[in-house]
């Protein structure tokens, strides 16, 4: 067996471990939102700002109307406010057509935006 140490203690390994996994996921989430709102349909702009993520949490009664800025700047806020790589971030919209919007209502998203987004992600990130 070979003597010797750590080059740094192991809760020293474990922080910079947790803030390369938080720094990683806060990419993908963020990532996945670009896709929500590049693919959603626009007719007066509501559902493409509709999209935001809670944390550990569903919102069912939220109906944020921000621009896709706005809904980016939040998202990276919430994610900076919680740097835990070990949470569940959910992505939503409570607007009421959204459904329609993925079951192919949309001539301009006839496949979706959810799934979309979702292929996407899973593509660029693996599995």
């Amino acid at each position: 067996m070979a003597r010797g140490g750590w080059s740094m203690p192991l809760d020293g390994f474990i922080q910079e471990v947790e803030g390369q996994l938080s720094k990683q996921g806060a990419e993908m989430v963020l990532y996945a939102l670009q896709q929500l709102i590049i693919h959603s349909p626009v007719d007066e702009g509501a559902y493409r700002g509709s999209h935001f993520l809670t944390i550990d949490d569903v919102d069912n009664e939220k109906v944020p109307h921000y621009g896709p800025d706005e809904s980016m700047r939040e998202a990276e806020r919430i994610l900076a406010a919680n740097p835990s790589p070990f949470k569940l971030v959910t992505i939503q919209t409570n607007i009421p057509y959204g459904e329609r919007i993925e079951d192919g209502w949309s001539g301009q998203a006839p496949y979706g935006v959810y799934s979309i987004a979702y292929n996407n992600t899973r593509e660029r990130y693996g599995r």
